[in-house]
């Protein structure tokens, strides 16, 4: 069993698009990630684990609790720009460019390997540079049946 026979068709973004896009493409497509492709050539892999890494960096703003009110201790501003930074940041500023990629005669119990030993939730299948389609877990499990 070859990765070629298991392979989906890849999401394919550009390292410019807004991470807020690549959410609700990630969303509409029911995709745990999307590879991200410059000039024809794999740069990068970002996956829904990079959005939410993404978010873990924004400070909320601390308030204070009490007698039923809700007293902010910080300018009332600060969530707002914290959340706009997100929105502006692009999807270069959080890709994983330490690329794992397999070619598509890779055996699916290779592919099983490199996912479970390096905690991936997909894997580019690439020939030559370019993007076949990906492994992700969907495909691993189409393999065991």
């Amino acid at each position: 069993m070859q990765a070629r026979e298991f392979m989906v068709d890849a999401l394919i973004v550009v390292p410019d698009r807004s991470v807020r896009d690549l959410a609700k493409l990630l969303l509409d497509e029911n995709s745990d990630g999307a590879c991200v492709v410059e000039d024809g050539r794999l740069v990068g892999v970002v996956t829904t684990m990079d959005l939410v890494f993404q978010e873990k960096k924004v400070h909320l703003p601390s308030i204070l609790s009490f007698m039923d009110f809700a007293i902010p201790l910080e300018p009332p501003d600060r969530l707002r720009q914290e959340l706009e930074k997100i929105a502006g940041t692009r999807v270069r500023e959080i890709m994983s460019t330490d690329l794992v990629t397999v070619g598509p005669d890779a055996t699916m119990s290779e592919v099983a390997s490199l996912m479970v030993d390096k905690h991936l939730t997909l894997v580019p299948v690439v020939e030559s540079e370019r993007v076949l389609g990906v492994i992700n877990k969907q495909s691993l499990l189409r393999a065991t049946l």
